[in-house]
């Protein structure tokens, strides 16, 4: 009974989950566009909405588990992820909101 339980806990967990970019805080919000070059530099991209634009600053992250690449030489991550930092800015060239997006690479 108790791994039923389980079963249904962690399903539930799962589908709950959120697929898409996540809104956080950002002391950018608030700030000019001109500020966001100055402390972020250019971004990898940039997508226009209408009069609306969203900078896009990509980072990688390699995840090895419990132990130090440093340590094993060769070692192979366990997941690799890309993390895109999306800041919003509306027609007054200010950033408006600022979302993270966690995209799981796919190893070749």
């Amino acid at each position: 009974m108790k791994g039923f339980l389980g079963i249904i806990f962690i399903t539930i967990w799962f589908a709950c989950t959120p697929k898409g970019p996540q809104t956080y805080s950002s002391p950018l919000v608030g700030k000019s566009k001109n500020e966001l070059i100055r402390q972020k530099g250019v971004a990898k991209s940039i997508k226009v909405f209408g009069e609306n634009q969203a900078f896009i600053y990509v980072t990688r992250e390699a995840y090895y588990g419990n132990k130090n690449p440093a340590d094993y030489p060769g070692l192979k991550p366990k997941q690799i992820v890309d993390i895109e930092h999306i800041y919003y800015i509306n027609a007054d060239d200010i950033i408006y909101k600022y979302q993270v997006w966690k995209k799981k690479v796919k190893e070749k």
